[in-house]
């Protein structure tokens, strides 16, 4: 369709396509203090917003639905302006997670699942971790690479992605730290290797990583259908799939700065566990078991959601169903 509201979030233009952006990042990041740096991110922001007329309309698409369905909790009024200058800060705080100016002390853990996957970790079992584009998914990586973990140990990460998207800001930070691409496995090239080595990685008590919130760009039509802010969207079968096919504890995880906008970064980071085991099932009850896990996430990323809105970082139409995009549902 012609409509840009119903591009699959691959079809969308990187947004950095440029280097220059984000070096000159890094070295105010380099040199500045932090919170200078943090201000310099407001008009940057607005000049973005003012000459983007894409950015303002997808923010607002997403703020009326998710208004449409909190009933005036939290956002009264669209406020595109918010969401792209916390958006600016998630970015600026990935490089500040890869300059190695961000540690635990930036991280507020609360009183959920944090201490069962820590003891799990500790005991040399690895453990799936979904995380979302809601807040700043990179955090536990950075802090990983470092061992900021908490375990007392090393514990190494694998992050599964789609790599071609954001070519050029991977690019960049691989400059800053070469530590960014390591352990990555692009999401459209899985097969039955890359299964065999995420198990081994997982049996050797490190953490894979994948986003649980956008449908495959090779495979669009494989989706699980969930009500999400009050309407029907899609999520990715393979991510819930290959949960099924790895076999460990899965983990949910969200890492939320504590304030929209706030000049010295606090994040709070949520992990919740999943219910969902796939021992001992066949087909037919797998199946219903994948569903759950996605039903899972689906409840959790709104919950978050509504208690975090302009951390939501999909700057897409999320409620696209697959036939509007290329596929089907």
């Amino acid at each position: 369709m012609s409509d840009e509201t119903q591009l699959h979030w691959a079809e969308e233009k990187e947004q950095v396509r440029s280097s220059r952006p984000i070096k000159l990042l890094i070295l105010l990041v380099a040199y500045l203090p932090p919170p200078v740096v943090n201000i310099l991110v407001y008009p940057v922001g607005f000049f973005y917003l003012l000459f983007s007329s894409r950015a303002r309309r997808e923010c607002v698409l997403y703020q009326k639905q998710f208004m449409s369905y909190a009933h005036g909790k939290k956002i009264r009024r669209p406020d595109p302006l918010r969401q792209i200058i916390s958006f600016s800060l998630c970015v600026l705080e990935k490089i500040e997670g890869w300059s190695r100016k961000m540690s635990l002390d930036n991280i507020n853990f609360q009183n959920d699942d944090v201490g069962t996957l820590r003891e799990q970790l500790a005991q040399g079992r690895g453990a799936l971790l979904i995380g979302s584009h809601l807040g700043n998914i990179e955090m536990l990586r950075s802090l990983a690479t470092y061992n900021e973990t908490g375990v007392g140990k090393a514990v190494p990460v694998t992050i599964i992605m789609e790599l071609e998207s954001t070519a050029t800001f991977n690019k960049t930070m691989q400059e800053l730290n070469p530590c960014v691409s390591m352990n990555l496995v692009n999401s459209a090239e899985i097969g039955p290797d890359t299964i065999c080595l995420l198990m081994d990685r997982l049996a050797a008590g490190g953490m894979v990583v994948i986003a649980g919130d956008r449908t495959s760009a090779k495979a669009r039509e494989r989706v699980i259908i969930n009500k999400f802010l009050g309407r029907e969207a899609a999520f990715p079968y393979g991510t819930f799939m290959l949960a099924s096919l790895l076999n460990v504890p899965v983990y949910f995880f969200f890492a939320m700065r504590e304030k929209d906008l706030m000049l010295k970064p606090k994040y709070n980071m949520y992990v919740n566990k999943s219910s969902v085991t796939f021992d001992d099932c066949n087909r037919s009850e797998k199946e219903s078991r994948i569903k759950e896990l996605c039903r899972q996430f689906a409840a959790q990323l709104e919950k978050y959601c509504i208690e975090y809105p302009f951390q939501w970082y999909n700057f897409y139409n999320f409620w696209a169903m697959p036939a509007e995009t290329g596929g089907r549902k």
